[in-house]
């Protein structure tokens, strides 16, 4: 199907994708309208009026003679792209802000039905359930469920393996590489036994984000429930109509 939206619209997902994929965070500075003009082979103007576009969505901030940079989120806010698979510690560090970690619970169990169904896992074959706590400031932001197979983990299991990324310990200790997962985003309440057993403050909206992980062979490895304060983490993502 022809694209028959105006090509400013076009060149601004674009430019939007670009900022995603060159990883640039808030307060970031964007490339020239040159650069960018050349970049995506149009005119200068066609990239003026598609980054006017981008400063009427509070997307990207324009300060004359300096620039145009990257907008940041709401007050309090931490916004953060969604298309690129990465630790929790990785997007910490990306938005430079500094977790602290917890490590509430480590343990090898045979797995639930949910679980063995999205592992693919055969029956009488255990898992590794690692929940943890990630605090900033003292104050709880991000609680984690991961549930991978034992039989990938080399070695004993030790707790403070566990205080930083654990995409960094499956590559660099376990050979076990991730290429892509399958999300599923929602807003949750969580329930009072939950909040009490984990120490999170209750009646904040939390956004969960739900992932089987796969590797290149498109086997499943790990199994993540990432819950992020509503009040703390905002999500974007491009979407375009082709």
């Amino acid at each position: 199907m022809l694209e028959r939206r105006p090509l400013a619209m076009q060149l601004r997902d674009m430019i939007w994708e670009a900022v995603e994929s060159d990883h640039l965070r808030s307060g970031d500075k964007l490339p020239s309208e040159q650069s960018l003009a050349s970049r995506f082979g149009v005119s200068r103007a066609t990239v003026r009026e598609a980054l006017k576009l981008l400063e009427e969505q509070h997307l990207i901030l324009c300060r004359h003679g300096v620039g145009r940079f990257v907008a940041p989120g709401p007050s309090g806010v931490l916004s953060e792209g969604i298309t690129r698979l990465e630790s929790v510690t990785e997007m910490a560090d990306g938005l430079n802000i500094s977790l602290s970690t917890q490590v509430l619970s480590l343990r090898e169990e045979l797995p639930t039905d949910l679980v063995q169904t999205r592992l693919g896992l055969q029956p009488g074959l255990s898992v590794v359930v690692l929940e943890r706590l990630r605090l900033a400031d003292d104050d709880p932001v991000i609680y984690s469920i991961d549930v991978f197979p034992r039989s990938i983990v080399s070695g004993d299991l030790q707790e403070e393996e566990f205080t930083g990324s654990l995409l960094a310990v499956m590559e660099s200790r376990w050979n076990a590489h991730l290429a892509y997962s399958k999300a599923v985003i929602s807003a949750v309440i969580l329930d009072a036994e939950m909040g009490t057993r984990a120490k999170l403050p209750v009646g904040v909206p939390w956004i969960l984000l739900e992932q089987v992980n796969y590797d290149q062979s498109d086997h499943p490895l790990l199994y993540s429930k990432d819950y992020h304060r509503g009040d703390r983490f905002q999500f974007h993502v491009v979407r375009t109509r082709r």
